[in-house]
């Protein structure tokens, strides 16, 4: 894997860019940044089940002004909205859980979940999934 750095610039505005989300009320299950091989370029990721309700496009819509208000944030077109039920998000929860408030910085290089090798990745927030409290999860149980 050639992975780029990356910087803490980006990190910075990352954070940032989900504590405006966070105050303008958007539900943020996962926060992450993810290295696109193809590109060889990180990519700010959210997810929010309002992407299976309303699809991206409304959730775009909700972000522009919470980051408009908001300083040090990324631009709108460098975010990557997702379902809290795509196949990485939905992986990466079997192998790391933070609090649903979570803004923190944890590391994951070169894991490997069920047989699916896991791009390289900063996760910022992966709270627990929908029906399952951290507490559950923990334990085992759904």
């Amino acid at each position: 894997m050639g992975t780029q750095t990356l910087l803490s610039q980006q990190v910075e505005r990352g954070t940032a860019t989900l504590r405006a989300l966070d105050a303008a009320g958007l539900k943020i299950e996962a926060a992450l940044w993810v290295f696109d091989e193809s590109s060889h370029r990180w990519q700010f990721t959210v997810a929010d089940a309002a992407v299976d309700r309303e699809g991206t496009r409304a959730l775009y819509e909700r972000m522009i002004p919470a980051l408009k208000r908001a300083q040090n944030t990324l631009p709108v077109s460098e975010i990557y909205a997702v379902s809290p039920n795509v196949s990485l998000v939905a992986l990466v929860r079997k192998t790391v859980t933070t609090g649903p408030n979570a803004v923190d910085n944890i590391w994951s290089t070169g894991d490997v979940v069920e047989g699916t090798v896991l791009p390289d990745m900063l996760i910022h927030r992966m709270s627990a999934a929908r029906g399952a409290s951290a507490t559950e999860k923990l334990r085992g149980g759904s």
